[in-house]
């Protein structure tokens, strides 16, 4: 009787044992922005790496109304994971622009992505031939969301040349709607902050003949000195049809954040998980090959979490 009774017990045991697996493991939701874009399928892919890689521990990446709505979740520990602009990211830190009244400081940086590149694009006829040429002309230009980081990046670097929304009747709308108002005329200059090539110019190419307004290298160095998140690059000629030749403009890397109770091993975990896996997320977007391992703590705009440091520290990348 009594070893009946054991016997049970043990089945018993071991029906249940699954669910208390389950119980104990660790779900993480990635914060990323709208399905269209890239983040929502670079966060599906470390939400992969992830679940495949680090024992008790899944992820789930989720869309969001991206780097704004992201940080917040942080705060509120409704994501554990998110993408963030770095300039974004540093105004959350510091408390300015749009966080003038929500000062942000339990983020931290986890790793920085691929180059996100700002471009002013103008009809091929425009008359507009550079940025400064933008001013006094009362020309419509779509400068992206209200409060959005491209907004806030545009009106930076519109500042910088000494132009402001009172030069410009600013038109608050995304970056699909802008191309679309460029094909029907309804915009003069458009402002994108996008990866390389872009989708939606791309396809802008195939009805409108379009020409890229440089960011010039003396200037994207000011800027560069000023907010040290955005970095000169070049775009290579041929990178969009009719591009002659390379386009000078400004960059940031987007970032991967966490808030700083956020444990420092599952931290070091998820980026050893993630470099050593790379070739999975190279797979899902040619975007991807850009995250490169050599630069994954640069354009960081936020202290580092303690787990990446430790991390670098192993690559020899400490800074």
């Amino acid at each position: 009787m009594k070893r009946s009774f054991v016997f049970i017990i043990i089945l018993c045991l071991l029906a249940i044992w699954p669910e208390m697996g389950d119980a104990q493991e660790k779900r993480l939701v990635i914060g990323t922005a709208s399905t269209g874009g890239t983040w929502y399928p670079l966060g599906g892919g470390v939400a992969t790496i992830i679940t495949k890689y680090i024992r008790g521990v899944s992820a789930t990446a989720v869309p969001s109304g991206a780097s704004i709505e992201n940080i917040r979740a942080i705060n509120k520990g409704t994501q554990d994971l998110a993408l963030s602009m770095p300039d974004v990211a540093y105004f959350a830190y510091h408390g300015l622009e749009m966080f003038k009244t929500e000062r942000h400081e339990e983020i931290r940086g986890l790793f920085s992505t691929y180059p996100i590149d700002i471009q002013f694009y103008v009809e091929e006829k425009s008359p507009v031939k550079s940025i400064g040429d933008i001013k006094g002309k009362n020309l419509r230009v779509a400068v992206g969301p209200p409060g959005s980081g491209t907004e806030v990046m545009a009106r930076l670097v519109l500042k910088e040349y000494g132009i402001t929304y009172d030069d410009i009747r600013e038109q608050f709308i995304s970056h699909t709607e802008a191309t679309a108002a460029m094909k029907d005329g309804n915009i003069d200059v458009g402002i994108v902050t996008l990866g390389t090539p872009a989708p939606t110019l791309m396809d802008l190419t195939q009805y409108k003949k379009i020409r890229f307004l440089d960011i010039e290298p003396e200037m994207a160095d000011r800027i560069n000195k000023k907010f040290p998140a955005y970095f000169p690059r070049i775009i290579p000629a041929g990178t969009y049809p009719g591009m002659t030749k390379p386009h000078h403009t400004l960059a940031w890397m987007g970032l991967f954040i966490v808030h700083k109770d956020f444990p420092g091993d599952l931290a070091y975990e998820i980026l050893k998980a993630v470099f050593d896996h790379k070739s999975e997320l190279d797979a899902i977007h040619i975007q991807f090959k850009s995250i490169l391992l050599e630069n994954a703590n640069k354009g960081m705009s936020i202290p580092l979490h303690p787990g990446a440091i430790r991390f670098f520290k192993e690559k020899g990348m400490a800074k």
